[in-house]
């Protein structure tokens, strides 16, 4: 079925809330003087039912299952699928992992599980639509490889659906076409009433999603991830390694299904991360300029690798040491594991080419700690 077919179902009667004013209003013309006032007042009480309306249609594509799987089947035939893509069972394992991460706080993801596929796009991107219908482009994986990394991305989408951001967007849109469809009554303007129906229709399958809510999401993808067993440094290596790639500017990665400037830099999401994860630490630990910090002190600047630079590997090596401390093993001695640096059971560190080794590391983090 075409692509163009599926938009005009799922946003028929939405329109028609929309669309059916001018006739509805000439059965009870309104007893003004200013016949543009009666025609404004119309348009006004239209613009409610077409907002109930606009309501049941969403809560029809979020909250039931014969709604989820429209949109899902919609975006599956917008995007394509990926079949046979060698990151599927990586990322069935991480949203399941990062699921059972949800439900430690929110069980209600039990009750709505995420439907989700990898499509054909090149960009890097993912997106989470109405009723936890979500999807990876294939293009993320030429950047991340790191399943840690990959969570967090994941997680990010999660934590949009898990607050019904998208629902929220979509409303906040309509209220804008409905506004606009007011002026358009008094100009009578061809123009503006075609840009409502645009707006409206674009909502199937564009996300507008604020700061505030991008925010929020890269809140609960740390909180899910940690949960899930990840390491929360994963969450700042992220933001490094897009801007080793890609530079500062949060349009580099977005597809055209988000407005990049309703999107926070990547620093500013790296510098954030970071400092929550120090947080969790309890204020130990933290990254300064590719190196990692212990109470203040230099602990370890890591090596840069073949597939990670040294500055992102530091971010990892805070998570660690980060989850050593919030769980308690910083009372623990720190001691080396073959090329491993533990700390209690957490490990902290595997010692590549160019790092220090991992007996030097433990015997400087005893003296930090």
């Amino acid at each position: 079925m075409e692509r163009k077919s599926w938009k005009k179902r799922i946003t028929a009667a939405l329109m028609a809330g929309i669309f059916a004013v001018g006739g509805s209003f000439a059965l009870q013309p309104a007893p003004v003087a200013d016949a543009g006032w009666g025609d404004l007042l119309g348009t006004v009480i239209g613009g409610f039912q077409a907002k109930a309306e606009a309501e049941k249609q969403i809560k029809e594509l979020d909250q039931t299952e014969a709604g989820r799987q429209q949109l899902f089947t919609m975006f599956q035939e917008e995007y394509g699928v990926e079949e046979a893509s060698p990151w599927e069972e990586l990322c069935a394992r991480a949203i399941d992992r990062v699921s059972d991460g949800i439900a430690k706080t929110d069980p209600s993801v039990r009750d709505k599980p995420f439907l989700w596929f990898i499509n054909q796009e090149d960009s890097f991107n993912a997106f989470c639509s109405l009723g936890h219908v979500m999807s990876i482009n294939r293009g993320l994986f030429h950047y991340l490889q790191n399943e840690d990394e990959i969570a967090v991305v994941l997680g990010h989408e999660m934590g949009h659906g898990m607050k019904s951001h998208v629902a929220d967007g979509w409303r906040k849109q309509i209220d804008v076409a409905i506004g606009a469809q007011v002026l358009a009554s008094i100009t009578d303007s061809s123009a503006l009433r075609n840009k409502v129906l645009d707006t409206v229709v674009t909502q199937i399958n564009r996300v507008s999603i604020g700061r505030a809510h991008e925010w929020e999401a890269d809140g609960l993808a740390l909180r899910y991830i940690t949960d899930a067993g990840y390491n929360p440094g994963a969450a700042a290596a992220v933001w490094q390694r897009f801007m080793e790639q890609q530079g500062d500017n949060p349009q580099n990665f977005v597809s055209e299904m988000f407005d990049p400037s309703d999107h926070p830099t990547n620093k500013e999401r790296r510098d954030k991360y970071m400092q929550s994860v120090k947080d969790y630490s309890g204020g130990h630990v933290e990254v300064k300029d590719g190196a990692v910090y212990v109470k203040g002190k230099r602990f370890v600047e890591p090596a840069a690798i073949a597939n990670m630079s040294g500055a992102e590997r530091a971010y990892f090596v805070q998570g660690n040491l980060a989850a050593a401390y919030h769980n308690g093993h910083a009372t623990e001695s720190a001691y080396a594991d073959g090329d491993v640096v533990m700390l209690g059971a957490q490990p902290v560190m595997s010692c590549l080419a160019g790092d220090e080794s991992a007996s030097e590391l433990a015997a400087r983090l005893n003296q930090m700690k």
